[in-house]
């Protein structure tokens, strides 16, 4: 009887394609792995900054929309005032806290660790939030970081425009970049939040996300938070 197989040239052959094809995929599928672990670590952390805001807003009777102090100290704050940081740190599980660990990013790109005065929250999970200690809800997004609003002008939606913040979902690990939909992917000057929609094409989902708290609620700010809390 005649023995039939695989040449060994059919079998490197064979390995060869099967390698090509996993060099093409292999990116892809590790980009969608890291995409999805951050929309769902974004939306596991809004549900959090909400259930925060509801939490105090029952026990003590003033949420996002009435934060209008700000921080005492960035060295020794105290979490009874009716500041942002006064509501998390008594409604959620800080793990720690520093002033000044890395700049507040704006506009697309990898963050920096230059010294700034942005104040950042450590939760237990791993993630963080990065937030001007001066900020107060406003009623207007020109309003942000002054300090001085009350926020008493309300929206369309009877709430105020709030307090705008980035929520880091890996905390200190890398890569530090906001998610955007600035089409390419680094070095961008146009402000993350002037894109309206966010497309396959467009897209560039990282660890880092705008969110604005606002009256009992956490809501994703700018497009790429908004696709990502979405989908």
């Amino acid at each position: 009887m005649k023995k039939t197989g695989f040449t060994l040239a059919e079998v490197l052959i064979t390995l060869a394609i099967i390698g090509v094809v996993a060099t093409l995929t292999l990116p892809a599928l590790m980009t969608n792995t890291a995409e999805q672990q951050a929309k769902t670590a974004l939306k596991k952390g809004i549900n959090t900054l909400t259930e925060a805001a509801q939490m105090n807003q029952a026990i003590s009777g003033f949420d996002y929309a009435s934060l209008t102090t700000a921080m005492s100290s960035t060295d020794n704050p105290s979490p009874d005032e009716q500041s942002l940081y006064g509501l998390l740190a008594t409604r959620t599980s800080i793990d720690y806290q520093k002033s000044g660990i890395k700049k507040l990013i704006t506009n697309q790109g990898t963050a920096t660790t230059e010294p700034s005065d942005n104040y950042t929250l450590f939760f237990r999970d791993g993630s963080a939030l990065m937030f001007d200690p001066a900020i107060v809800s406003s009623s207007t997004p020109a309003d942000q970081g002054t300090g001085s609003e009350s926020g008493t002008t309300l929206m369309d939606d009877n709430l105020v425009y709030g307090i705008t913040a980035i929520y880091d979902t890996n905390g200190t690990k890398g890569p530090n970049i906001v998610s955007n939909c600035n089409a390419a992917a680094l070095g961008v000057s146009k402000d993350i939040h002037d894109i309206k929609e966010c497309t396959t094409s467009n897209r560039v989902i990282k660890d880092q996300f705008g969110v604005r708290l606002r009256g009992g609620y956490a809501v994703p700010n700018g497009a790429a938070a908004r696709w990502a809390f979405e989908n």
